[in-house]
């Protein structure tokens, strides 16, 4: 008979990383649809990033809400009904017809979507050992990826096959009502709930919590710091880049190389693919820098910048393959920057409850980011061209070098917190 704490917890690690891919399903399938709909209705690239960007707003600041009571409610009701809730915008935004409609609706989507990946977090961390989390938050990490892959892939084939762009949200939309109830029949919020203890981890939660104004009063000392702050401003950049990228690569393609929107979505999938690589050589820089965070960071935007510069130069060429190949690979440098920031990082805050708060907070900044970015790009594009954007992305890059850079050491975050977390921090 197999350990059953063991069993336990890839069951748990396992449906956590299955859930986040699937909550992609449900918000990166615009990207896969924005030239139908720009088609349909004659809109210009301006018109439609209000819809990405209204979204990302909404959804940032639901990571920010969402986050801290991450640590509060039970992660096993609180995602199944952040599921449910984008589930049925997905269908109803299949069904809109105006531009007011579709920001309407897609932005209150962006509040229940932003209810998976800080309880998620929570979830995982309670769930391991602190020797196990920088092999977890990997594997956490790579859900960010996989969840672009197959979701560009499926949408362009429902497009394909279908012809008609609604049928893009409507099947993830029932698609995400499974999803729901394989997590709630499947998911413990605490290992207690299913009566078992992990060695090392964190026993209980049945301990007294402060309330509210307390709470809130602590997390917002624990979100002050200085170190969080520059590291918030670091995440703030790298959205940019990253959701500018998984929101805008699928028009670019199609509008600067004459590309049938089927073709242009397939030649996205270098994007997740790439992506899904540069997660799994950041945690292996990562353990070449002996667990150094911050210089980690430095070195992906470092070659992140250069590596933009040349996709701009790369318009030149003509090559729809080769653009792709630059896009993937600016693609698999801001996914590593983004596993580190928002999944490692904030799993050493577990042991205090601060695991899905702080995951929170730095999705937050990242969608902030992708807010502006999506406005902007649309301006960029429509005034001076798509290869200003990508020039763009390089900047953001090394803006996002320059605020890790000033940030002296990341880890100092945790010297108010003490000695518990400080020494987790070093497994």
């Amino acid at each position: 008979m197999g350990n059953p704490v063991r069993t336990w917890q890839r069951r748990t690690i396992a449906l956590l990383w299955f859930t986040y891919i699937s909550y992609y399903f449900g918000r990166l399938n615009l990207s896969i649809a924005l030239p139908a709909i720009q088609d349909s209705f004659q809109w210009t690239p301006a018109d439609v990033g209000i819809i990405g960007g209204v979204f990302f707003w909404v959804y940032a600041l639901g990571q920010l809400i969402n986050g801290t009571l991450g640590d509060r409610v039970p992660a096993r009701l609180f995602v199944a009904l952040g599921l449910l809730g984008s589930a049925l915008l997905n269908v109803l935004f299949g069904f809109t017809v105006s531009l007011a409609a579709m920001i309407s609706v897609w932005g209150l989507n962006g509040l229940f979507q932003s209810t998976g990946w800080g309880p998620i977090v929570r979830t995982a961390s309670v769930w391991t050992a602190p020797g196990q989390r920088g092999r977890v938050s990997a594997v956490l990490g790579t859900s960010f990826v996989l969840g672009g892959l197959a979701t560009w892939y499926v949408s362009g084939q429902i497009l394909r096959i279908t012809g008609d762009w609604p049928w893009v949200f409507w099947l993830p939309g029932i698609y995400l009502v499974f999803v729901a109830i394989l997590w709630y029949a499947g998911i413990r919020s605490h290992p207690s709930d299913a009566g078992v203890a992990i060695d090392g981890g964190i026993q209980s939660e049945g301990e007294s919590k402060p309330g509210l104004r307390e709470f809130l009063a602590q997390t917002g000392s624990f979100l002050a710091q200085k170190t969080l702050a520059l590291l918030a401003l670091t995440t703030v950049f790298q959205g940019m880049v990253k959701e500018g990228i998984n929101m805008w690569v699928p028009v670019l393609l199609v509008h600067t190389m004459d590309l049938p929107i089927a073709d242009a979505a397939l030649l996205s999938l270098f994007v997740p693919l790439m992506g899904f690589g540069g997660v799994l050589a950041a945690s292996w820089f990562l353990q070449r820098l002996k667990g150094d965070e911050r210089r980690t960071v430095l070195w992906l935007s470092f070659f992140g910048s250069a590596v933009a510069l040349s996709t701009a130069v790369s318009f030149y060429a003509e090559s729809a393959l080769l653009l792709a190949i630059f896009l993937g690979l600016c693609a698999a440098l801001i996914n590593g920057i983004n596993m580190l920031l928002l999944s490692a990082f904030p799993m050493r805050f577990g042991r205090l409850g601060k695991a899905s708060t702080l995951a929170g907070f730095l999705d937050f900044a990242s969608y902030v980011g992708a807010g502006v970015m999506a406005l902007v790009t649309g301006v960029l594009a429509s005034v001076l061209g798509w290869q200003a954007v990508v020039i763009a992305w390089s900047v953001l890059f090394a803006l996002g070098w320059v605020s890790m850079y000033c940030n002296g050491n990341i880890a100092a975050a945790q010297t108010k917190l003490g000695p518990e977390t400080r020494e987790e921090a070093h497994s």
